[in-house]
């Protein structure tokens, strides 16, 4: 008998990722979920068990590790957990121009958001195709659709990558029976800004109500858009404008609206 499929979602120990793990969960499906904090994994999965019956396990990654995508990889392996969905949605912000980042950080930035999702999806994907059957839900960020976000170098970067990289996939696998998804999200309300610091966070609380969206309607919403085979998507009316700005305007002229509302609301 084959084994059981699972979804398996990075950065799961909180916010949108743990919104995501209840909404798969409720849905009936089993979960992988990893991160670097492995009791608050474990409390979520035990959480999962009780409230929705839902097979769940926690394995303590940090995907910000080169080796560390493999070691995850060859732990699925051992443990016999095949994987259906793949959801890459670990990652972090890092505020500040670009010359003033300790390198440490901006390297670790990059292997978690860019090295990691693209490992993970080419380790799990030939499965997928052999089966004819698979979803990858890649996070990215409305910030990967705007040009010249300054002090926001390397994440918008990150996120531009994963949106054209998403793109290509969805592109390759079309006949395959593996569906592939990147979403866009502006503000959510999941505990990410206030990781930025108190000044930064401050800073972001005075967006007016519009601009936010709950971690739990954002999960809602992917899924939908997974189920009806959607390859991109861009939740919210507002954050749609914001997108069709950044892509029809000329990057200077974004540049310079985005540089305005960025030291407003962001720096």
């Amino acid at each position: 008998m084959p084994s059981p499929v699972h979804t398996l979602i990075t950065g799961a120990s909180s916010g949108f990722g743990a919104a995501l793990a209840r909404a798969c969960a409720a849905r009936g499906e089993s979960l992988v979920l990893t991160a670097r904090r492995l009791e608050q994994l474990e409390q979520l999965a035990a959480e999962l068990r009780r409230d929705h019956h839902a097979q769940a396990f926690a394995i303590a990654t940090d995907l910000s590790l080169p080796g560390a995508a493999a070691s995850l990889v060859e732990e699925l392996r051992r443990r016999d957990l095949a994987v259906h969905t793949l959801v890459n949605n670990a990652g972090f912000g890092l505020r500040g121009d670009f010359h003033t980042i300790a390198w440490p950080r901006g390297e670790a930035m990059l292997q978690l958001m860019v090295t990691a999702p693209a490992e993970l999806c080419h380790a799990l994907l030939p499965a997928m195709r052999e089966r004819g059957d698979g979803r990858i839900l890649n996070i990215a960020s409305l910030a990967g659709l705007i040009p010249g976000l300054p002090g926001s170098s390397l994440y918008s970067a990150s996120k531009a990558f994963l949106i054209r990289f998403s793109q290509s996939l969805a592109a390759e696998n079309r006949a395959s029976g593996v569906r592939v998804l990147v979403v866009c999200p502006g503000y959510v309300r999941s505990g990410f800004h206030a990781a930025l610091g108190p000044e930064a966070a401050a800073r972001t609380a005075r967006l007016p109500a519009p601009f936010w969206m709950e971690a739990e309607d954002l999960a809602d919403r992917c899924l939908a858009a997974l189920d009806r085979g959607q390859e991109l998507l861009v939740p919210g009316a507002l954050n749609r404008g914001l997108a069709a700005l950044g892509r029809y305007l000329p990057d200077r002229l974004a540049g310079t609206l985005s540089a305005g509302f960025s030291r407003k609301y962001r720096s």
